[in-house]
């Protein structure tokens, strides 16, 4: 009996020792699948990572391409800009040649326009004299002006020729003081366009008109009161414009 137990004692323990020698590589192997298992994931996690490496530096190379694209549209825009920017700076020098030029030839005809305008007041009959005298002085310091325009001397120049050019349509009476004699006394004056120019004394009693011929006044006939008096009237616009009978000296001249 003791023998038996003895015998299964025996195969029992060499069961598990057969167990134990089996239990080893199965171990071992499931201890290399796992590390297999690590391997492989972190083979994937490499891939991955490349892989996002990989779509990133596409996506950069993407932008790349086309803010290089947009640099070369601006580069083109840009080259072409400057190149009509260059023919815009020719066409401007041409034009400061060709405005230096005509600065050349119209400063001198502004320069005779003004001594001709200067002379013809001088020549005028003598109606609003000093204002007229200071126009044409103001014109001649004028052109001497180097920080004058050409353009804002032509306007001048042109805008006192108008103003002389309006004297000879309008009829104008005014009140001031007449130098006769070596004495003054107020008088009411009338301009009747550039051709005639007359006073009447404030009492009416006495008219008179400037005679070219004798480069002064003379004293009309007691018969032209009337019409002297009724063509102040109008020019003031006191009365309704009419025809008016007026003395002329047909030696007068006209702008």
């Amino acid at each position: 009996m003791q023998s038996i137990h003895s015998k299964a004692a025996l195969l029992a323990l060499g069961c598990s020792v057969s167990l134990l020698v089996q239990a080893g590589p199965l171990d071992q192997a499931q201890q290399t699948l796992q590390q297999s298992h690590r391997e492989g994931a972190q083979v994937q996690r490499n891939i991955d990572q490349l892989d996002r490496q990989t779509r990133e530096n596409y996506e950069e190379y993407s932008a790349i391409l086309r803010q290089a694209d947009l640099v070369e549209a601006y580069n083109r825009q840009l080259s072409r800009m400057i190149d009509d920017q260059s023919r815009e700076l020719a066409d401007i020098e041409e034009q400061l040649v060709s405005l230096a030029e005509t600065e050349q030839a119209t400063l001198p005809l502004l320069v005779r326009m003004q001594a001709m305008l200067e002379q013809f007041v001088a020549a005028d009959l003598p109606f609003l004299l000093e204002e007229r005298q200071q126009r044409t002085e103001r014109l001649a310091r004028l052109m001497d002006r180097a920080d004058v325009s050409l353009a804002e001397k032509y306007r001048q120049i042109l805008e006192a020729y108008q103003i002389e050019a309006e004297y000879g349509r309008t009829l104008e009476a005014w009140t001031g003081l007449l130098s006769q004699n070596g004495s003054e006394r107020e008088v009411t004056f009338l301009r009747l366009g550039r051709v005639g120019l007359y006073y009447q004394t404030l009492n009416g009693e006495e008219s008179g008109r400037w005679s070219k011929a004798e480069d002064g006044w003379e004293v009309m006939d007691a018969s032209h009161n009337w019409s002297i008096r009724k063509a102040i009237s109008v020019a003031r616009q006191q009365s309704v414009p009419e025809l008016l009978e007026l003395p002329l000296e047909l030696t007068g001249g006209s702008l």
